[in-house]
């Protein structure tokens, strides 16, 4: 396998109120890591937009010891671990300035036919460079805890912006977390930190769409669905512990 990292330093408009590195920006430092392998590879965005594909994440497993503060410098290390004719599975895991393992992010990706915006086939050419372990089944990631039928949420309607949109013509991954997050007390946010997530994604949102970000909250988890009408863009179950002492 080709192992690959990028270090990463902590700038003050990447974090949030709590001075420490947000969720999304987490999101957002991991792809980077594989978007630089991918072009370390020459198997970046030119080619595979070249050929009417696009990378996409189908879901997100993301254990939190600490989110790093302002200025602190991280290495983020990440490879193509397992892969099938449809699949990848890729870990990232965020190290300190003292070796210390802070971040650990699991994740599934395909690929998908930019035009119909159906998954499409892994070109063997491109994840050979990868140097992954080729299996029949990908590990999979169990699903995050779901609504119940009679359980009361909170929810905000959200409009989906040109800005939210990335190369892939659908919202950036990331974008999911400033929903889920917003729909929770700033009260709650500042007197917890998130330990674990599971984000799985279940259909496109796009330019235009309305959305609802619904949370049912609770002690030490919460739980979160996308909506875009009666269907299920996103689901994800977050775990927390309390910080206020």
């Amino acid at each position: 396998m080709q192992t690959f990292e990028i270090k990463r330093h902590v700038e003050y408009y990447e974090a949030d109120t709590t001075g420490k590195l947000t969720l999304p920006m987490i999101l957002n430092w991991a792809v980077l890591a594989s978007k630089k392998q991918s072009d370390a590879l020459d198997v970046g965005q030119k080619i595979y937009l070249g050929r009417g594909l696009g990378w996409i994440i189908l879901q997100y497993e993301i254990h939190i010891t600490r989110r790093p503060e302002i200025n602190e410098e991280i290495t983020i290390k990440t490879y193509a671990a397992k892969y099938n004719p449809f699949f990848v599975s890729r870990p990232f895991v965020f190290f300190d300035m003292n070796g210390n393992e802070i971040i650990r992010v699991d994740s599934i990706w395909t690929m998908i036919d930019i035009k119909n915006r159906r998954m499409a086939r892994l070109p063997q050419d491109i994840v050979d460079k990868y140097q992954a372990e080729r299996v029949k089944q990908i590990p999979r990631i169990a699903k995050p805890a779901q609504f119940g039928t009679d359980e009361t949420f909170e929810e905000n309607e959200y409009h989906v912006r040109y800005l939210d949109i990335d190369a892939n013509k659908h919202v950036n991954n990331s974008k999911y977390f400033e929903w889920m997050q917003d729909v929770i007390p700033p009260e709650f946010l500042t007197t917890h930190e998130v330990t674990d997530i599971n984000l799985k994604f279940e259909n496109e949102v796009r330019l235009g769409h309305m959305i609802q970000s619904q949370v049912i909250l609770e002690q030490q988890t919460s739980k979160h669905r996308i909506m875009l009408g009666d269907v299920v863009s996103a689901e994800a179950e977050f775990k927390w512990r309390d910080v206020s002492f």
